[in-house]
């Protein structure tokens, strides 16, 4: 056999190498491009049967309305709920009211789980509590200041004044 030959031979094999590896490149592309596929068919049916639950939750919140609009018996409340919401150096605790009625002088206490020391910034919530009045729908925040002497989970509790003069009290544990 000539040097040429032997060159040729060398050559075709690497050409068959690449040809090989650029194959199985192609077909763990094509798997994992399937897998993703399928993933992505998943999510959306999730998000489908989720907007169908909220769809379901908004008819028939809007069939208790009317309701009791037709029946005028309507759950006039105020529904206070306290959370604690974002990141660890901008966490605040956010008073939000979900009912159909306004509230007044909304005082809230926490009291951490593990700790010694309140995360609440006295200057903001000296001037914040008590809220004289919060709307349906609005809400109020509140700086939460944590560190290693505040832990991250605390027993919240707060009361309010719904507008007809009766105290309503509540409480929860919140963590971050």
């Amino acid at each position: 056999m000539e040097s040429y030959q032997i060159i040729t031979i060398i050559v075709a094999a690497f050409g068959v190498l690449i040809a090989g590896g650029g194959l199985i490149v192609s077909i763990i592309s094509l798997r994992r491009s399937s897998a993703n596929e399928a993933q992505s068919r998943r999510l959306q049916e999730k998000q489908e049967e989720l907007t169908e639950l909220q769809l379901k939750l908004h008819r028939d919140e809007v069939e208790k309305v009317e309701q009791s609009a037709a029946t005028g018996l309507t759950d006039k409340h105020a529904d206070i709920r306290v959370s604690l919401e974002g990141s660890a150096k901008r966490a605040r605790f956010v008073i939000r009211n979900w009912g159909y009625s306004a509230a007044k002088d909304i005082n809230l206490e926490v009291k951490p789980v593990v700790g010694e020391s309140s995360p609440l910034v006295k200057g903001d919530a000296d001037v914040k509590l008590p809220i004289p009045r919060l709307a349906p729908g609005g809400d109020c925040s509140l700086i939460a200041a944590l560190s290693f002497d505040t832990g991250v989970a605390f027993d919240v509790s707060w009361s309010w004044f719904e507008e007809d003069g009766t105290q309503r009290e509540q409480s929860s544990r919140v963590s971050f």
